[in-house]
């Protein structure tokens, strides 16, 4: 089973380009609001700096650089869902340490182990293929530490 490390803790920088044609002589006063649709558990640390006038005639670059800091543990739910044959899996851990991703059946009988090791702070995505399993509900857990999350996922076949 393969996972993958999501990019996390790295910077980005982002900039944006602002047409002034058409300003003529008026005073305009230009503000940025920056906002991004993250879970709870990821703090964005964003800085901006810049000290200019804006040439009436041209185009201005603003810039700003983040990071995204993982705080918290997180489990989202598998995408598709439902799902045939596979889905993907995503969750994040806020430190180094032991990762367990295990898939129980409706009775709670464990089917599958798709992690069970030492994994450093990051956000992961697992692609988990259910092809010898039988149509019906499961469920997968995360354990990591002493944070423990479930969630339900549906094959249909």
């Amino acid at each position: 089973m393969e996972t993958s490390k999501l990019d996390s803790e790295e910077e980005s920088s982002v900039s944006y380009t602002i047409n002034t044609e058409g300003i003529g002589s008026k005073q305009v006063k230009l503000k940025l609001v920056v906002a991004k649709n993250v879970a709870d558990n990821i703090a964005i640390i964003s800085t901006f700096s810049t000290k200019s006038d804006l040439a009436k005639a041209s185009n201005k670059v603003i810039s700003f650089d983040e990071t995204l800091s993982i705080t918290d543990y997180a489990l989202e739910q598998n995408y598709p869902n439902p799902f045939n044959p596979s889905t993907v899996i995503k969750y994040q851990i806020p430190n180094d340490g032991l990762v367990s991703l295990k898939i129980y059946d409706i009775t709670g009988q464990e089917v599958k182990t798709l992690i069970n090791q030492e994994q450093s702070k990051g956000r992961y995505e697992i692609n988990f293929d259910a092809s010898n399993l039988s149509s019906g509900v499961y469920f997968y857990r995360l354990t990591s530490g002493s944070y423990t999350k479930s969630m339900k996922m549906m094959l249909v076949k």
